[in-house]
């Protein structure tokens, strides 16, 4: 009988994960319901007896967040005309942006028809995130579906944004090194060999910057396997500390207090988990829901842990500011805003303008490093292909001195 592996929820709100053998996936789901958990998350764990290269490279491919996006927009708009559910569906599984989603339509319009609710048809499916079907379970139960579609469309195409604006930022950098290594290769690979012969044929020596070419190039095959082996042992100490969760958690709390870089990774923590977490909270989600939820997204194991005992703290019956306080993790503006949303009664607005704060903190660290990289990548440019071309140049004029004598 095939293992499942699953995560689900418990009474309290609080995370179970574990095993369970079961014919097949409903099977699963069914069981742990009947165990009073609520899974979110449900895979069959035969991945060893499965090739790796047909689990890896043959693996059908998920869904984009981008297609996610525009599969809950096109629903939100749907469901606010008051098109019933399965009329719905059926027209997102044939005018869908992308045919995975046609394809993922079908699916849950199957579930559906059969009898499930939506939230229940989303989690059998790996494509939606925790928070989302914790969104439309809560909107289900008060009734609230359109607001809540429209509440997570707008979180989706917010992180959609944010991620367009760094690639964004990363495109003229890439393009300067692919130019710089195509131009060396040119130097390297044309017009150093063409030169090189000339001053073995005449018995002059060769200038210094052309002698460490040719000495890189006739090395290359040593060069290139200490490259490997030093790539190599990087990627295999990465995979240790990513699958030991005390070196993680350990890696994480460093990168924290990293100068420049741990008040990047805050700040953008921060705005993912007020986010998601006003967004939920605004769309009719309990808090304490929406905060185990909203920390499923956070990325860094440290504040991850922060955040979990926190919510332990809101479980027991503690304020959200004063057990996020207690974490002390989040920055003080923060629980400063969350504090005074709280007394005022107004959570959800005020974790979605914390959100924004700091999406506009991070996008502006975005912007100034790329202001300070782009600069430095054209200077380091111009001096490696400025040097070879200096050497090459040497050469020639040597060359043209020999012809002149």
């Amino acid at each position: 009988m095939p293992t499942f592996r699953y995560r689900a929820y418990g009474h309290a709100g609080d995370l179970a994960e574990g095993a369970i053998d079961a014919a097949t996936a409903d099977a699963a789901t069914d069981l742990l319901w009947g165990q009073g958990l609520t899974p979110f998350w449900l895979r069959q764990n035969d991945e060893a007896a499965t090739a790796w290269w047909r689990r890896d490279l043959l693996a059908p491919r998920p869904p984009s967040a981008t297609d996610l996006a525009l599969f809950t927009r096109d629903f939100a708009t749907l469901h606010t005309a008051e098109i019933p559910l399965d009329d719905a569906l059926r027209t997102l599984g044939e005018q869908a942006s992308s045919a995975k989603m046609r394809a993922l339509a079908k699916k849950l319009l199957a579930d559906v028809l059969n009898g499930a609710t939506l939230s229940d048809a989303m989690q059998r499916q790996t494509v939606f995130p925790v928070d989302y079907v914790s969104a439309v379970r809560a909107g289900e139960i008060g009734g609230t579906l359109a607001r809540v579609f429209e509440e997570l469309a707008d979180l989706l195409e917010r992180r959609s944004e944010i991620r367009a604006r760094v690639k964004s930022a990363l495109v003229y950098p890439a393009m300067l090194m692919a130019l710089a290594i195509v131009s060396l290769a040119i130097v390297v690979g044309v017009l150093v060999p063409s030169i090189a012969p000339i001053f073995a044929e005449t018995g002059r020596p060769m200038p210094a910057g052309l002698q460490v070419v040719i000495a890189a190039q006739a090395h290359l095959t040593e060069i290139l396997v200490a490259i490997a082996t030093l790539a190599g042992a990087t990627l295999a100490a990465a995979a240790v500390v990513l699958n030991r969760p005390d070196l993680r958690l350990a890696l994480d709390r460093r990168l924290l207090k990293t100068f420049g870089l741990g008040p990047f990774l805050l700040q953008q923590e921060t705005a993912r988990f007020t986010r998601t977490l006003g967004t939920l909270v605004r769309a009719g989600v309990p808090l304490l829901l929406a905060a185990t939820s909203a920390r499923a997204v956070v990325v860094n194991r440290h504040v991850a842990a922060a955040i979990d005992g926190a919510i332990d703290m809101v479980r027991e019956g503690a304020s959200l500011h004063h057990a996020l306080q207690a974490a002390d993790v989040l920055p003080a503006m923060a629980l400063r805003m969350i504090s005074v949303g709280e007394e005022a009664g107004k959570l959800a607005a005020m974790l979605l303008r914390i959100a924004k704060m700091f999406e506009t903190q991070t996008q502006r660290s975005v912007d100034r490093f790329m202001t300070i990289l782009t600069p430095l990548l054209t200077i380091v440019i111009a001096v490696l292909v400025g040097g070879l071309i200096m050497a090459v140049m040497n050469a020639i004029l040597s060359i043209n001195g020999l012809a002149g004598r």
